[in-house]
């Protein structure tokens, strides 16, 4: 009986000394909502995949279209951060997937954030316009493990819209293919060298059937 009391209280004793994991400080309700918000934000993607006109999907595509392939939702890939601004945005440029597509852009900053005891470093990239009446806007894409296999090759996005307070959440799961992942009539851009991560990011989208 004391043996098997003493392991019980070694392995709670382990349990509460363990580093808690990203998402750990969600209640279960918080998930659950998080959860129904993605579910519903994928199912109103796939219907404006399937019948809308701006849609990247072929007409042929279309017709057999069923839904976007996703990883399952994990809350432990959301990160609260703020982004790191540098002092002196230098310029850069950043390719795009179509031979000369070159885009005027800012080196504007970065966030740091860490994943299984490794520190991970994306680029944020501003993309300047390219006309007076275009309008410049934040960049964040990225590969990582599952890129070329699980995922698409050229790598994924995720939206970013500047905050003043400079508070973010990052979160993978709302992580999307451009639009090249569709169709090779699009030119997509390129994320930087240095956003290749070396963590397996298993939330997002997945590759696209067929391309």
């Amino acid at each position: 009986m004391f043996r098997i009391s003493s392991l019980i209280f070694i392995s709670l004793f382990l349990y509460n000394c363990t580093s808690p994991q990203p998402g750990s400080d969600f209640s279960r309700a918080e998930i659950d909502s998080l959860k129904k918000k993605i579910d519903e934000y994928r199912l109103q993607k796939d219907e404006a995949f399937k019948t809308e006109a701006w849609s990247p999907l072929t007409a042929e595509d279309k017709k057999i279209f069923k839904g976007l392939n996703y990883f399952p939702y994990d809350i432990s890939w959301r990160y609260k951060v703020s982004m790191r601004i540098y002092e002196q945005q230098d310029s850069t440029t950043i390719s795009g997937s179509r031979e000369g597509d070159i885009r005027p852009a800012l080196r504007y900053g970065y966030f740091e954030f860490t994943r299984d005891d490794k520190k991970q470093h994306l680029e944020v990239i501003k993309i300047l316009p390219r006309n007076k009446d275009g309008q410049a806007h934040f960049f964040l894409g990225f590969w990582d493990e599952t890129s070329g296999r699980e995922s698409y090759a050229g790598g994924r996005y995720i939206d970013l819209e500047e905050n003043p307070e400079n508070e973010y959440v990052l979160d993978f799961n709302y992580a999307y293919n451009p639009y090249c992942a569709y169709s090779h009539r699009y030119s997509c851009a390129i994320p930087p060298l240095e956003n290749r991560l070396t963590a397996t990011v298993r939330a997002g989208e997945k590759n696209y059937k067929g391309h």
